[in-house]
């Protein structure tokens, strides 16, 4: 699948809007339209979920209706196929990519043309837990030697501490007490600096963890370079504005349709155990001290569902579409020959592109080399072709 110069968008009707919003409108959406695997047999968070998963990997996302020891559900694999994930945004496959580039120029011509609300109450709040426990979430543990149960789908909220604004990413997260995770910050993300700035105060540095959310916020917390405006993005890409729901416990924004809100603290000079981790390359990321949040309180929906993401597949479509999307973006803007762009599975969505240029210049593959690596910084190879190749 290719990202090429054709004018998608995403127009969304109510229904679309909300099914790239809401994580239960999507999985209805795909319950509805025969693209969801149900697995009703009580299944172990333990290797055995994930297991089955990885059996299924590349078809229809599979919802686990019962976790040994949560009463929740877990749904996995909703980018595991590009097919279903065009049917969600309501546009061909290949037009996904060029979606979240259309999505990214909106934000760039009018960044305030759309804007979510504050809400005090929202489905993510309906239920607020009398206590705090991170073992009643069904927080899986995916591969042998990984080092504990992890969150890693979920979308990690915090302020810029220098200006207020919220920022949105996602981190893998272990759990080690029922009220504590350690968690991973790689090199030059936003929240490494924000935390730098707070540990200076030796001030912890609130954050809301969002489990559940639609695929609108959940790509676009993905994208490079994007800094403070992923939500935005967000907000173009799903046609409609996305609401927040203020934290009851930290002064930080959840996200108001998210299925569980994970209120915590990020401990100023704090260092514990993490990992290892099964990681996207196949290989396990080392253990190391790493970073720690104290959980303050847990809210959710009164019927909430847990999304959990497989290393694999998923990953590699997640980033290969927001890659995508960001060197279309960045490299036609200084390559005007540019046709497609495409982050195949074998370089893991990270590592590899091919990008497809008309060749109507001298120095045009050259230009074009030269800009991919500059747009998406993790690439180790380009490979430029011409339109003779399909």
């Amino acid at each position: 699948m290719v990202l090429k110069t054709k004018n998608a968008s995403v127009t969304s009707s109510p229904a679309q809007a909300r099914r790239l919003i809401d994580l239960g409108a999507c999985v209805d959406f795909l319950d509805r339209a025969g693209q969801l695997r149900r697995v009703k047999t009580e299944v172990d968070g333990r290797f055995e979920l994930a297991g089955i998963a990885k059996r299924l990997e590349g078809g229809k996302p599979v919802l686990f209706e019962r976790v040994k020891g949560s009463e929740y559900p877990v749904v996995t694999g909703l980018l595991w196929n590009r097919d279903i994930v065009g049917q969600l945004f309501g546009l061909p496959k290949d037009e996904v990519p060029f979606a979240i580039a259309r999505a990214i120029a909106g934000w760039q011509k009018n960044p305030a043309a759309l804007a979510g609300r504050l809400l005090k109450r929202a489905p993510a709040n309906e239920v607020v837990e009398s206590g705090v426990n991170l073992a009643g979430l069904p927080i899986p543990v995916h591969a042998i030697k990984d080092g504990g149960r992890y969150l890693d789908a979920a979308l990690v909220v915090a302020r810029n501490p220098l200006t207020g604004a919220p920022n949105v990413s996602i981190h893998r997260m272990m759990v080690t007490r029922k009220n504590r995770l350690t968690f991973l910050i790689d090199p030059g993300r936003h929240l490494g600096e924000y935390v730098e700035i707070m540990e200076k105060r030796n001030e912890p540095l609130p954050v809301t963890i969002n489990v559940g959310v639609g695929l609108a916020p959940w790509i676009t917390a993905a994208l490079p370079r994007l800094g403070d405006f992923k939500n935005v993005v967000a907000h173009h890409l799903a046609g409609r504005a996305i609401d927040f729901v203020e934290a009851r416990t930290v002064d930080v924004p959840a996200y108001a349709d998210a299925q569980f809100v994970i209120e915590a603290e990020i401990v100023p000079g704090l260092r514990e155990t993490e990992a290892p981790f099964a990681e996207v390359t196949g290989y396990y990321g080392e253990r190391d001290q790493r970073w720690v949040m104290k959980v303050k309180a847990i809210t959710r929906r009164a019927q909430p569902m847990f999304h959990t993401v497989l290393s694999g597949m998923e990953v590699w479509n997640a980033v290969g579409f927001t890659a995508e999307a960001a060197i279309f973006h960045a490299v036609k803007r200084e390559v005007p020959e540019l046709v497609a762009v495409y982050l195949p599975h074998g370089g893991c969505g990270f590592y590899e592109a091919v990008v497809q240029v008309r060749n109507t210049r001298a120095d045009v593959g050259r230009d074009a080399i030269r800009a991919t690596f500059k747009a998406f910084r993790p690439l180790q190879r380009v490979v430029v072709v011409d339109t003779d190749v399909g």
